[in-house]
């Protein structure tokens, strides 16, 4: 069966960030911006913001400070009100396969684990967004990625029939977890096998 939508995932395919290059830019010495750089993004507090337990990152600041106190000072400095200009678009994708796809008329959503505040404030600043037919992320239906409940919540909310759906993510167990879904799936590692996968798929 054709394929007539083709699904993106945001962090390490459509947007990229390098908050360790942000830390520095603060001062800190390279074993200081690790521990703040572990303290925050390798944190289980993390993921609750994907998972929604804190919808905007402000919510989470005083778990973060009560599990290491020791970086009060740059964990505050760093979740300054600019912090989210980590978030970039990566460009190539975005004109090399994103725009690609969306010119051959497919439809586009995007599914991905992501915290709320930091998904409202990229789908606000970036126009890519507004080529696609939805989206479904993680902080707001309390699931994550590879939970197989994510995939069905995608496939019901938009009516989409799973062999005609590709999708595209960078990690592999959640490409896994899509296939399982019945759908078809593209490991992400750049843009030029991503687009000969989907050209394997019959997308020209």
């Amino acid at each position: 069966m054709a394929i007539r939508n083709v699904i993106f995932d945001l962090g390490g395919v459509m947007i990229n960030y390098n908050p360790a290059a942000f830390i520095r830019d603060m001062g800190y010495d390279e074993e200081t911006c690790q521990a703040v750089l572990n303290a925050i993004f390798y944190d289980p507090v993390w993921e609750d913001m994907d998972m929604g337990k804190y919808m905007t990152y402000t919510d989470a600041l005083p778990e973060f400070i009560k599990r290491h106190p020791d970086l009060e000072t740059p964990i505050r400095e760093f979740f300054q009100p600019d912090w989210m200009e980590v978030y970039t678009v990566k460009e190539e994708t975005e004109r090399e396969l994103y725009d690609w796809v969306h010119e051959k008329g497919l439809k586009i959503y995007i599914l991905s684990n992501y915290a709320a505040d930091g998904f409202t404030y990229i789908s606000n600043k970036y126009p890519f967004f507004k080529k696609s037919s939805g989206h479904v992320v993680s902080a707001f239906e309390k699931r994550m990625k590879p939970d197989p409940e994510i995939y069905r919540i995608l496939l019901e909310r938009f009516n989409l029939k799973p062999e005609e759906c590709v999708f595209i993510d960078d990690f592999p167990k959640n490409i896994e977890a899509a296939r399982k879904a019945g759908m078809n799936g593209i490991v992400f590692t750049d843009v030029k096998s991503a687009k000969e996968g989907l050209l394997k798929l019959g997308v020209y």
